[in-house]
């Protein structure tokens, strides 16, 4: 693995790199395709930044990951291209249509009628199955605190408050209202 390569890793997990997991890889890809053991470049290729981290231990490279910005770099490398800019990034027309279109409205400073949006969406939510209200409550808490910690903290607070709305009632859906209460201090 090129040294140049592994301070990308190490730059990608500490929060300092410029471009996100998936405009970088296929960036690199026919070169680790050339270069790596065909069983090291499909874990790369598949498993993303648990490989890139195994990758920089076998190396012997420190590294202090930040838990936040790892986490986002992980859900980018999980998000289709499609949605994605040339950094890698989620595109803003993508972000806009967030959550019945709230994001947008959050990004346009509609403050209040992003928050009667988000409540109709919440509504949506809880008529789904435990597991599908969790899931979606966990994404909602998780772009909620991406933004509150690296993004606009009060488009954060607003999708956390949305999420920290609903009651608690269940060990699948309690740990996203939990997580958007404690980071609004409310616990």
């Amino acid at each position: 693995m090129r040294p140049e390569h592994l301070a990308y890793f190490k730059d990608l997990l500490e929060g300092r790199a410029e471009v996100s997991w998936n405009a970088w890889f296929p960036r690199h890809d026919a070169e680790f395709a050339r270069e790596l053991p065909r069983a090291v470049y499909l874990r790369l290729k598949f498993q993303k930044l648990d490989e890139a981290e195994k990758l920089l231990r076998a190396a012997g490279v420190e590294y202090t990951p930040d838990p936040v910005a790892a986490r986002r770099e992980r859900y980018y490398a999980l998000l289709s291209p499609t949605v994605l800019d040339e950094r890698g990034h989620p595109r803003p027309e993508f972000r806009r249509k967030a959550y019945n279109g709230a994001f947008g409205q959050l990004m346009d400073g509609e403050v209040e009628e992003a928050r009667a949006t988000l409540a109709r969406y919440i509504q949506r939510v809880r008529r789904l199955p435990m597991h599908r209200q969790a899931e979606e409550l966990e994404d909602l808490c998780f772009d909620g605190e991406m933004e509150l910690t690296l993004g606009d903290p009060e488009i954060g607070r607003v999708l956390l408050e949305a999420v920290a709305s609903v009651p608690r009632k269940n060990d699948q859906v309690d740990p996203a209202v939990d997580r958007a209460r404690e980071l609004l201090g409310l616990t």
